[in-house]
């Protein structure tokens, strides 16, 4: 009996994978080099896909699609991609090419990965909970550490690690990697004494002393003498 519950959750667990399965179809792309920003200006964002055995292909996808895709998956989470002549492929969006002053994406790579091959990714930090140090303005929280260095199976990496700081009640607690606790699967690569997060001491507000205005009496001038008159 127990053995059929198992296999009924694993069935019922794989559903739901791949109901959030995210995929992407690509187009062969032809057109190359500075012709790009062609595509670009029609709403078209130009990508490399590649991986060990696998390409490289240049394709293209609509700027919005991938703007789409990349909200929910990040850098973290498997893409089944499709290129026209080839199989489907389990990939990461891997880098891209922002424009130096709007920073909008005018390329992506994407980097397909062997499922049974563990890889290490930088995983994102995201701080959750609250300092009371913080809340009443005694502290200031100072970041030291924005991702995590993770090796896992590809479809078994976080999406995201969680860093409580609602620990942090005193201004001599920090939170290094060794505090975070074990990953369900995978490990954390980064050094554990790496520290993540902090508490500095908030500036005290400055006291701002006006001057006063009013009109100075005037310098009285005493008048000599007539005897040191005499003596000068």
């Amino acid at each position: 009996m127990p053995l059929a519950n198992s296999e009924g959750i694993c069935k019922d667990e794989e559903r739901i994978f791949m109901a959030d399965k995210i995929t992407m179809e690509f187009e062969t792309r032809t057109v190359v080099g500075k012709k790009v920003n062609r595509l670009r200006r029609a709403g078209v964002l130009p990508a490399t896909v590649y991986g060990k055995g696998v390409g490289p292909f240049t394709v293209q996808i609509s700027t919005r699609g991938f703007n789409e895709v990349y909200r929910r998956a990040g850098k973290t989470t498997l893409v089944d991609v499709t290129i026209p002549g080839q199989p489907v492929q389990s990939a990461f969006i891997h880098s891209l090419q922002r424009h130096p002053v709007s920073r909008a994406i005018l390329h992506a790579d994407f980097l397909v990965v062997d499922l049974k091959i563990e890889i290490s990714v930088e995983v994102p930090i995201h701080i959750v909970g609250e300092s009371e140090l913080i809340e009443r303005g005694d502290a200031t929280l100072n970041q030291v550490l924005n991702t995590l260095n993770v090796r896992a199976l590809p479809a078994e990496l976080p999406s995201y690690i969680e860093v409580d700081i609602s620990v942090l009640d005193s201004m001599e607690k920090s939170i290094h990697v060794r505090d975070i606790a074990a990953l369900e699967h995978g490990a954390i690569v980064t050094g554990e004494d790496e520290l993540i997060v902090s508490l500095s001491q908030s500036r005290p507000e400055e006291v701002v002393v006006e001057e006063e205005t009013g009109e100075a009496e005037p310098e009285l001038v005493r008048e000599k003498r007539e005897d040191e008159e005499d003596a000068g």
